[in-house]
């Protein structure tokens, strides 16, 4: 807010504790649940994901990413991708580093558009559902082959 003044940030998030809430005026909307998240996203200049954990795929972090929507995550939010800082996701380890690189993108909307091309073509390359049902097809076949080798074997 010191930065750029302007900005409003949305808060978007099932439950969000009174810390959170008690955020919410002018400039800041905490929404608490909401049906759909994606048109928040896509009128989003970044996405923040400031997860202190990360436990398999965050599904968030993909949707803004598909949504063209830059993002700015903590490690832990894209610990289970294989990303670059340039395929769509800057990283902050801290609240200070996250805010910086926000700030950082809301000043260069082209930068802004490069990263948000690029986090949606790696959600078209590596979580399309043609790749995940040929993986998923994979791991059904390789089961079977086991499971035809461990009952050949009895």
């Amino acid at each position: 807010q010191q930065q750029r003044p302007a900005v409003h940030l949305t808060i978007v998030g099932s439950a969000p504790p009174r810390g959170v809430q008690a955020l919410a005026g002018p400039s800041i909307t905490v929404t608490g649940h909401v049906p759909d998240l994606l048109p928040y996203l896509r009128r989003a200049a970044v996405a923040l994901a400031p997860m202190p954990y990360g436990a398999g795929i965050q599904n968030k972090v993909l949707e803004a990413m598909a949504c063209a929507t830059p993002v700015v995550a903590t490690p832990q939010a894209v610990s289970a991708l294989t990303i670059g800082t340039e395929e769509g996701v800057l990283i902050g380890t801290t609240a200070e580093e996250l805010a910086a690189r926000a700030v950082e993108l809301l000043g260069n909307p082209a930068r802004r558009q490069t990263l948000g091309k690029a986090g949606r073509a790696y959600v078209e390359r590596h979580h399309n559902w043609a790749t995940a049902a040929a993986r998923l097809e994979q791991i059904y076949q390789a089961e079977g082959a086991r499971r035809a080798r461990a009952a050949g074997t009895r």
